[in-house]
């Protein structure tokens, strides 16, 4: 009898053990019994002869094809239509890479948010778009990376017409993007727990070969990466480029309403683009993209300026003529002469080396709501947008 009620027992524990489910936003569980078993063969970390429970977190990983994925169990990552393309937590774990297109919501560290059919080109139709809720309550922040995003051009008075990208439901205000984006990264905060929602519309009736592969990474409140308060973009490094939304060499091909080359800059811009200040560097100089003789033509006629004065200091304007469209620097001096320029406003069709020690390190872009030629006097004529180099300098 004795026998007989030992045996119940431990058939009892069996069950209720089998039945343990550990989960969270941040813990993970083996769920494939022969590889649990092999684990906790090797590791020793048995709960029961026949069960063993292996947690994990669901951290970043790094797959064999470049892409960023979560470290899950294989059964979760099957349950989300994921893609497993590696191994992660000491094997215990599949790095699960989880894609979506139009129509979705995701509440999943490092979704793709891609174009229909991508990479071939989308030819548009009704809006697209992802709904992306916090994975926890500990995320603050949406890193939106635009690994690929090629829009239609803005009309040439810098409309998003007839392709546009939104982002709505955050905390920060997020301009009409279009044209072509690749490389560019927005750093969006949450707002509470309102899920930020990210709609691509493009124009069936235009026929263009847009695309688009967007990478979003949940921040932590605590996270070294997260950009500070007030900045839509945020490079590291010591060395660097920031180009202007749309920059691009070639004019728009698009006229504006004054029958002239169209701008590829968009209207009603006004954003901050920060660099962290790295350790033991204390100022930061600024300089046109090396021979790019477009790297900063914000405002004027491209057309009509001679070589020798685009991409000049011939070009550059600064201060009461920057009224329109311009890039603020704080407190800068000029890095040749180490004299104050005067001014932080900066426009034209060149720009002079600047160098300042104002923290935090942060530019402004500010456009006005017309880039056509009938904006001004003289008119702005196939205006590109800036390409800024950076480096900071030690102290």
């Amino acid at each position: 009898m004795a026998s007989k009620t030992f045996w119940v027992f431990v058939g009892a524990i069996l069950v209720t053990v089998a039945a343990i489910s550990v989960h969270g936003d941040y813990e993970n569980e083996f769920d494939e019994e022969n590889e649990l078993e092999e684990y906790s063969e090797r590791k020793g970390k048995i709960l029961f002869p026949f069960v063993s429970i292996v947690r994990f977190a669901n951290t970043d990983c790094s797959s064999m094809n470049t892409m960023n994925g979560t470290c899950l169990a294989r059964r979760e990552c099957n349950n989300l239509n994921g893609t497993i393309t590696g191994i992660c937590a000491n094997r215990r774990g599949r790095c699960c890479i989880v894609s979506r297109t139009c129509g979705s919501t995701t509440n999943v560290n490092n979704t793709y948010f891609t174009s229909p059919g991508y990479p071939a080109a989308y030819a548009g139709g009704a809006a697209c778009t992802i709904t992306v809720n916090r994975c926890n309550t500990n995320v603050c922040q949406l890193r939106i990376d635009f690994l690929d995003l090629v829009l239609s051009q803005p009309d040439g008075d810098g409309n998003c017409v007839t392709d546009a990208i939104t982002i709505t439901g955050g905390n920060t205000v997020v301009p009409v993007l279009c044209g072509d984006n690749t490389g560019q990264t927005l750093y969006v905060d949450f707002n509470g727990n309102n899920a930020i929602t990210i709609t691509v519309t493009a124009t069936l009736a235009t026929t263009f070969a847009r695309r688009w592969n967007i990478r979003l990474t949940q921040l932590g409140c605590d996270c070294p990466g997260i950009a500070p308060n007030g900045c839509l973009q945020y490079y590291t490094g010591t060395t660097g480029t920031i180009n202007s939304f749309n920059y691009g060499g070639a004019a728009n091909t698009l006229l504006s309403a004054s029958l002239v080359t169209g701008t590829r800059q968009m209207v009603n811009l006004n954003y901050g683009i920060c660099i962290r200040m790295e350790a033991g560097f204390c100022s930061i100089q600024y300089a046109q993209a090396a021979n790019d003789i477009y790297s900063f033509t914000l405002t004027g006629d491209v057309e009509g300026a001679d070589n020798t004065v685009l991409g000049t200091a011939l070009g550059a304007s600064n201060n009461g003529a920057c009224t329109t469209d311009f890039v603020v620097i704080p407190n800068p001096t000029v890095t040749a002469t180490g004299l104050p320029v005067g001014t932080d406003r900066f426009c034209g069709l060149g720009f002079v080396p600047v160098t300042t020690a104002s923290k935090p390190f942060v530019i402004y872009a500010v456009t006005d709501a017309n880039e056509g030629a009938t904006a001004v006097s003289p008119p702005d004529v196939a205006n590109r947008g800036f390409s800024l180099t950076y480096t900071q300098i030690a102290c």
